[in-house]
C-alpha cells in the first residue's frame, strides 16, 4: 500500500462524511447493528473465500454482499412487522431506511478498498 492509496482513501472518506453531514442530520445514517452486520459477515467471507485477490478486496467484496443480505433480511423483518401489517407508514419507512443502510456500509466499505489495493 502506498501513502497515495491511503491518502485518496482518507480523502474520501472525510468527503463521504461531509457530504452526508451537508445533506442532513448525519445521526440518520448511523446505525451499530447494521454496521456489524456488514462487518462481521465481511470478515467471514475474506476468512473463508478462495481466490488470488488480496485480502482488502476480499473484504469490499464481501461487505457488498453483507449489505444486500443485510438488507434482504431487513425487508422481511418489515414485511412481518405489525407496522406493516396495521400500515404504519411511519414506522415502515423509519425501517426502510434503517434495512437501506446495510447495502450503503457495504458498498462505503467497498469503493473505499479499491482505493485502498
Amino acid at each position: 500500500m502506498s501513502a497515495v492509496k491511503i491518502i485518496a482513501t482518507i480523502v474520501y472518506a472525510i468527503f463521504i462524511g461531509v457530504t452526508l453531514l451537508t445533506v442532513g442530520n448525519i445521526n440518520q445514517y448511523l446505525d451499530l447493528n447494521s454496521l456489524v452486520v456488514v462487518v462481521v459477515i465481511a470478515i467471514l467471507y475474506v476468512i473463508s473465500a478462495n481466490g488470488n485477490e488480496s485480502y482488502v478486496q476480499k473484504f469490499g467484496d464481501g461487505a457488498v454482499k453483507a449489505g444486500w443480505f443485510g438488507s434482504i433480511i431487513g425487508i422481511v423483518a418489515i414485511f412481518g412487522s405489525d407496522g406493516f401489517g396495521n400500515g404504519d407508514m411511519q414506522a415502515i419507512g423509519a425501517s426502510l431506511a434503517v434495512c437501506s443502510l446495510t447495502v450503503l456500509y457495504g458498498y462505503f466499505i467497498k469503493i473505499g478498498s479499491i482505493l485502498l489495493d
